[in-house]
């Protein structure tokens, strides 16, 4: 693993609804970009602006997408400058060079096994799976499981509350963003995850300066985590009115505040 300079920021930054936007959540913004497509058909978009700026953050700081996509879906974004590391599935897949780490899966496979075993978190989401709110019930990687709703304002606001204590007794998070559902073990976390990297990357030195960008529950410790944070005006945290010491929020939202964070940590880098 390269060693990375003190001197080199580190930039770590979520994907859905932070840089990315379905056509849904980006708010009206027009002349916007595809930068992923499924089967065939747009899927995610951002302005083309942010993603020149992409690129240049990325030669001026060591750029980290931290996701809880799975790989296969991590994929299928065609980001600007490929990235030196990624962290996928919430911290529990890293890939080097797009080369998926062997000993970062023991170190997740260990992680998630603190709390109850996936077909039991697995079982609390398949409970409603035959409900005509629920699209799909899906496992990821093997280390956490998401439920899917046709739509955001169909999922019932009972269940959630309910299997919400439940996750939390089983020793795992519950997340919700946008029409999807995320049951995820609570040791596996894009916090723990990032930390681990950035110890991984600078070993005995000093480490490097952490900025951090995310707009979901998932995202919070992370946030809470770095040095300075950014989340947008829009999504579970803001809709929590959630905030932290270190953590700016965005002026616009949907796709314009993706814009508005990248800007922002070009600034920080300097």
């Amino acid at each position: 693993m390269t060693a990375v300079l003190a001197t080199t920021p580190l930039a770590a930054v979520d994907l859905d609804r932070t840089l990315i936007y379905s056509a849904a959540a980006a708010g009206g913004a027009e002349g916007l970009q595809v930068v992923e497509h499924l089967d065939g058909a747009p899927l995610s978009h951002a302005t083309p602006a942010s993603w020149r700026l992409l690129a240049e953050l990325a030669g001026r700081a060591l750029v980290v997408p931290v996701t809880t996509r799975t790989v296969a879906q991590y994929e299928r974004v065609r980001l600007p400058v490929v990235p030196r590391y990624a962290l996928c599935a919430n911290g529990g897949v890293l890939l080097a060079d797009g080369v998926r780490d062997p000993d970062w899966d023991d170190w997740a496979a260990a992680t998630a096994a603190q709390a109850a075993p996936l077909p039991e978190l697995l079982a609390l989401l398949e409970a409603v799976a035959g409900e005509p709110w629920v699209r799909t019930v899906r496992a990821a990687e093997g280390l956490f499981c998401y439920l899917v709703a046709h739509a955001r304002e169909a999922i019932p606001a009972g269940w959630l509350a309910d299997t919400g204590a439940a996750v939390t007794a089983a020793g795992a998070t519950l997340s919700v963003q946008g029409r999807k559902v995320y049951v995820v073990p609570a040791g596996l976390s894009k916090a723990a995850g990032l930390l681990r990297l950035r110890r991984q990357l600078t070993g005995e030195g000093p480490a490097p300066r952490l900025l951090c960008a995310g707009d979901s529950l998932l995202d919070a410790p992370m946030l809470l985590a770095a040095d300075d944070a950014v989340r947008p005006a829009h999504g579970e945290l803001h809709e929590q009115g959630w905030t932290g010491a270190r953590v700016a929020v965005t002026a616009a939202s949907g796709a314009a505040a993706g814009e508005e964070i990248v800007r922002w940590l070009l600034d920080r880098v300097g």
